[in-house]
């Protein structure tokens, strides 16, 4: 078999299955619809079940305090049926709000393990090519699906945001000629995390419960960075270090 010949047949989405965001800083990207990554599995390798299967392994709930929000996460091996074999396990992580605070309140979501496992299928979806063209910016208007968007929210703000960034306070983010070494180290920065993340499937918001756990961040772009550094270096190690005070 052609090494590429799943994936290049799993990498274009239709038009019909991306969903433009018309509003905020994610403005002209795209949610890719979760039902047509199974229509796509299942026209390549057959039905849930026979043809393609997953498993979840494991899920917690991570309080944070800082906030009073609740975190899901879990983790699960996704497979596909290679000729009479099943395919190797496909690790992922995915994760939502358990328990959300907005302006009117804190909300309970009781959809929110469904919602981690869909964000984690998605992710492992992804390593065989599924809507890879979108991943790669190939779709008109530099589409992505929601969470791959707002995991790039940071990289993307400091480049983007000069006349905000101008109107914060000294020591956060700023975009200036005149801050032009700090801006470029802080954002090669984010560039190693978010390379951390898409290595290891980390979700965005496990990301921002691990900030505010391990620096009492809320924001990747309030962290020194230094700080940015040292999450990208240990990224890992402090998911497994969650997931284990979780169990504890």
């Amino acid at each position: 078999m052609d090494n590429m010949s799943i994936y290049n047949s799993l990498c274009t989405p239709p038009n019909d299955a991306l969903k433009p965001i018309g509003f905020g800083n994610l403005k002209g990207k795209s949610d890719i619809n979760p039902q047509w990554r199974y229509e796509a599995i299942t026209n390549q390798f057959g039905a849930c079940g026979t043809g393609w299967k997953y498993t979840i392994d494991s899920h917690w709930i991570q309080p944070i305090q800082q906030t009073g929000e609740t975190m899901v996460y879990v983790m699960i091996s996704f497979y596909y049926k290679d000729g009479d074999k099943w395919s190797e396990p496909i690790p992922a992580y995915g994760g939502d709000y358990l328990v959300k605070k907005d302006k009117n309140g804190i909300h309970g979501n009781d959809e929110a393990m469904k919602m981690a496992v869909t964000d984690a299928l998605g992710t492992a979806m992804k390593m065989i090519g599924v809507a890879a063209d979108v991943y790669r910016g190939l779709i008109a208007n530099g589409a992505s699906d929601s969470k791959y968007a707002r995991r790039d929210y940071m990289a993307q703000t400091a480049q983007n945001r000069p006349q905000a960034t101008q109107k914060q306070n000294a020591g956060t983010y700023k975009g200036n000629a005149t801050n032009g070494a700090q801006d470029e180290m802080k954002g090669k920065a984010i560039k190693s995390l978010n390379a951390a993340i898409e290595r290891t499937g980390v979700t965005s918001t496990a990301v921002k419960a691990i900030a505010l756990a391990e620096y009492g961040k809320d924001s990747v772009n309030k962290m020194t960075t230094t700080e940015i550094c040292d999450l990208a270096n240990n990224l890992e190690k402090f998911l497994m270090k969650q997931i284990n005070e979780a169990s504890a």
